[in-house]
């Protein structure tokens, strides 16, 4: 199950081998907290340009920037995924949950900037007992550097960055995370035109410290993204992750999901956010052992733009 647990960060791919070899935890439900972030006074100004409805930006312009995965906004993602896995040898499935809180901001002046993404995965995987193991997961972060400026591209916008991804075992059951150190690079590039969204966000990661029992990683994630925007800053897309084992038991395991879903940017009292909901239905799974089939994602992700931390433009 290693290989299942995290979808979008690497700790899940690691937990389909640790399924099938122990069975042994059980715990109860998790209660997440609050997350807080602060950002630098040299955070990004804004486009002078940018509509605004009585001295703010619009929930329109929002929506326009929150579909720049490396923009000028400060945003905080509740992610709940929760996968249906199938177990070929019983013909049995089951679920996992986890719970990604996703702190993103920028930081920088001048002609660039580093756009850092933690996420604080907590996670309940059934343990084949009847019963259930949920704590913190493995913590990952990443720094993608990008320039400030983006570059025409037809009626649209193209925007790049680059720069490492880093795994911490952090996780509070050996059950919930590799027990690993791992670094890698990771890559993102986008189309943003006026009313469709097309990207990639990369990653890879290989093991390099941590518990000599444990095994090492080679493990990739590929997440693409699409979205068409629609009246009212409604939208339909989706943002699955395809994941890559390279060390899997039996060869390299491979799980590619095809997704649909909507959002709506809106206000919730003086603070922009975003509420999502998305379904993937796992087109190709490769590898022994337990496989996903549906995946479920919902999220509501508070944004601030970050010249309002730093005191305006």
């Amino acid at each position: 199950m290693t290989r299942i647990l995290t979808r979008s960060t690497p700790t899940i791919a690691g937990h389909a081998r640790a399924h099938r070899r122990r069975s042994s935890h059980g715990r109860g439900l998790l209660v997440f907290g609050a997350i807080l972030i602060a950002a630098s006074p040299a955070a990004a100004q804004p486009d002078s340009s940018l509509p605004t409805e009585n001295g703010r930006l619009s929930a329109e312009e929002i929506a326009r920037l929150m579909d720049n995965p490396v923009g000028e906004l400060i945003q905080l993602p509740f992610q709940y995924d929760r996968l249906t896995i199938d177990e070929p040898v019983s013909g049995t499935s089951f679920d996992i949950s986890t719970l990604k809180v996703i702190p993103t901001f920028p930081l920088g002046s001048g002609s660039w900037r580093v756009v850092n993404r933690i996420v604080f995965p907590f996670a309940d995987v059934p343990d084949g007992a009847g019963t259930s193991t949920s704590g913190f997961s493995d913590l990952t972060y990443v720094g993608a550097l990008t320039p400030r400026e983006s570059s025409d591209a037809g009626r649209g916008k193209l925007i790049w960055a680059v720069g490492p991804t880093l795994v911490f075992p952090t996780a509070s059951e050996d059950f919930l995370g590799q027990g690993k150190y791992q670094a890698g690079p990771a890559a993102a590039a986008a189309y943003l035109g006026p009313k469709l969204t097309l990207g990639l966000f990369g990653q890879h990661w290989w093991s390099y410290a941590g518990d000599a029992d444990r095994p090492d990683v080679s493990q990739s994630n590929l997440q693409y993204f699409w979205y068409v925007r629609l009246p009212n800053q409604w939208a339909i897309g989706a943002a699955p992750n395809i994941t890559v084992d390279w060390q899997a038991e039996g060869g390299t395991a491979l799980d590619l999901p095809l997704g649909i879903g909507i959002n709506k940017t809106l206000f919730l009292g003086p603070l922009p956010a975003r509420l999502s909901a998305e379904v993937n239905y796992f087109a190709v799974n490769s590898g022994e052992g337990p496989s996903p089939d549906w995946g479920f994602r919902f999220a509501i992700t508070p944004v601030v733009p970050a010249f309002m931390l730093g005191g305006g433009p």
